[in-house]
């Protein structure tokens, strides 16, 4: 993938050879993601390398307003795994989860995303420090104004928001489960038959 993204960056003349060397080079050094690398040595910023994806894969392009995090995904990953692929998942639709992603071209990701919560993965791009403010703002407890305005517009409510407990992450005890019972239907562990008579016969 860095070998890609190195293409792309070259055909559109945002970096020059000497500079994608000296960034692989970094890169074999340090570990971690080219785009990351690239931008800390400022030889392309983070706006442009989103834009940039986002042109090339004809993927939609997630502004900060764009991530607000709708309740019904926010106990499907851990925050752990966000931050390690720099992610951030904003909604459901059916099967399919929305993801702000800030390397869309990292299989990697999308394959322990879809092996985490079992559906499929769409990826948008995002830029890293939108991406990194988003979930600060969802899981550290660090105010965002874009946000905050976005959810009132988009109808989500702070008292939806996840809360960060001893370290973890956890939502309200009604969306955790919820998100629960929906991933062990989708997984064909139990049915909506079962889990009803189950809370039948408990109401007894």
């Amino acid at each position: 993938m860095s070998e890609k993204l190195g293409e792309m960056l070259l055909n559109n003349k945002l970096i020059t050879e000497a500079q994608l060397k000296d960034s692989l080079e970094k890169q074999k050094q340090i570990g971690g993601k080219l785009g990351t690398i690239l931008c800390k040595l400022r030889y392309v910023n983070e706006d442009q390398l989103a834009q940039l994806l986002s042109e090339q894969l004809k993927m939609p392009l997630f502004q900060l307003s764009d991530l607000v995090m709708h309740p019904n995904v926010s106990a499907l990953i851990d925050v752990e795994v966000l931050e390690k692929h720099q992610v951030i998942p904003i909604r459901r639709s059916g099967d399919k989860l929305i993801i702000g992603a800030v390397d869309p071209m990292d299989l990697n990701t999308q394959d322990d995303l879809h092996f985490v919560t079992g559906l499929r993965i769409e990826m948008g791009v995002a830029s890293r420090a939108n991406v990194l403010k988003a979930i600060d703002y969802y899981f550290h407890n660090k105010a965002c104004p874009e946000i905050q305005e976005s959810e009132k517009a988009k109808g989500v409510t702070s008292g939806q928001h996840p809360a960060v407990q001893g370290g973890g992450t956890v939502a309200s005890p009604q969306v955790v489960l919820q998100a629960l019972t929906e991933l062990l239907i989708e997984k064909k562990l139990i049915t909506r038959e079962e889990l009803l008579a189950k809370l039948e016969k408990g109401t007894k």
